[in-house]
């Protein structure tokens, strides 16, 4: 679960939310006459990626593994044992000099938009466990008291003026209306979870990536992908999103073997969807992106990006509303066999550039 302001002013459409969509990614829009997909639609926009699924692909999966050093280690293990490599820390070491912290990552103080990041996240996890939301503010606070870490939120909770907890318990009853509203029940047979936790360790054990989801669907594959996973943010769209749910699939990819068939982002503010079909090109730029995230957290690798050097990966660049993406570093390129399909079809990648799956009609 992710948050950012609540209150924040980028606008659906703007240059900043339509960044970092990239290959097979796409957004439900708040354009005029638009309306939040809910019920069967919903569920259609994680089904229905326009693509084929992928299929185990083990030389792929070699490939990934190879570059990122899982079977020799990269780095040395430290005492405390391996560094855990996560969406969020990738973020912070891929971060340019002019937008890091100077005293490097801290803690975020207590928000509005925090707190009700923290509820809706808990929300939306009741939700698709027992289908119902009785009292949700009430219902939030009493999940996040079971757990130690949320004791500081819930103390600066308790400390807000009437008027501002008023406010705050306004919005998390709105997003959780929405949710209410927009989200049907999951049938069994989809095998929902929730705070799914993916982990892949180095075999040397200097380092595991790890990869929490709030919501993964779909039986574990046979002859093609059929996982889906969902991160959920009461935020507004920005470029670590698309890089967070893609680093899942590339850590689900050397989980099981077998690429998710989609990722997605659901943004409980606005009832917007973005969705990637997973394909080769997607778990190949998140592998690059990750090796040169592993070279600043566990390497000796080149520190802080320069923020109009040819090498940013910086996500707040990404975001800036009227700059040009940057030029991203390349690690070394991924050998990359041709890509097979459900079908059995075996297409050669086209000279220059990575393979993409052909398209399915759903």
């Amino acid at each position: 679960m992710t948050t950012s302001d609540a209150a924040g002013t980028d606008r659906p459409g703007s240059p900043r939310t339509r960044r970092g969509q990239g290959p097979g990614g796409r957004r439900t829009t708040g354009a005029p006459g638009w309306r939040p997909p809910a019920g069967p639609a919903l569920l259609d926009r994680l089904r229905v990626t326009g693509r084929a699924r992928p299929v185990p692909d083990p030389e792929l999966v070699a490939d990934l593994r190879s570059h990122l050093g899982l079977d020799v280690g990269t780095g040395h293990p430290v005492p405390g044992g391996p560094v855990v490599v996560t969406a969020a820390r990738l973020t912070q070491a891929l971060v340019c000099a002019a937008h890091a912290e100077p005293d490097g990552p801290r803690e975020p103080e207590p928000t509005p938009a925090l707190a009700c990041g923290a509820l809706i996240d808990v929300l939306f996890r009741q939700l698709v466990v027992t289908g119902s939301l009785d009292d949700p503010f009430a219902d939030g606070l009493d999940a996040l008291s079971v757990d130690d870490r949320r004791r500081p939120l819930l103390a600066w909770i308790d400390a807000l003026a009437p008027g501002e907890r008023d406010g705050l318990r306004a919005e998390v009853l709105r997003q959780a209306e929405g949710l209410r509203q927009r989200w049907p029940a999951l049938d069994p047979s989809w095998l929902p979870r929730t705070k799914e936790c993916l982990r892949v360790p180095a075999t040397a054990g200097g380092f595991e990536l790890v990869a929490r989801v709030d919501l993964a669907v779909g039986r574990p594959a046979v002859d093609e992908a059929s996982v889906a996973l969902v991160d959920v943010t009461s935020g507004t769209p920005r470029a670590a999103h698309a890089a967070d749910r893609r680093f899942h699939a590339l850590v689900e990819t050397l989980r099981s073997g077998v690429p998710p068939f989609a990722v997605a982002t659901y943004y409980t503010r606005t009832g917007e969807c973005d969705v990637d079909a997973v394909t080769a090109d997607v778990v190949v730029h998140a592998a690059r992106r990750c090796r040169a995230g592993l070279d600043v957290l566990v390497g000796a690798g080149p520190g802080r990006w320069s923020a109009d050097g040819s090498s940013s990966w910086c996500g707040a660049c990404a975001d800036g509303p009227l700059q040009a993406p940057p030029t991203v570093h390349a690690a070394p390129p991924i050998a990359m066999a041709g890509v097979r399909t459900a079908a059995g079809a075996t297409a050669p990648p086209p000279v220059g550039a990575l393979p993409m799956c052909g398209e399915r009609a759903a």
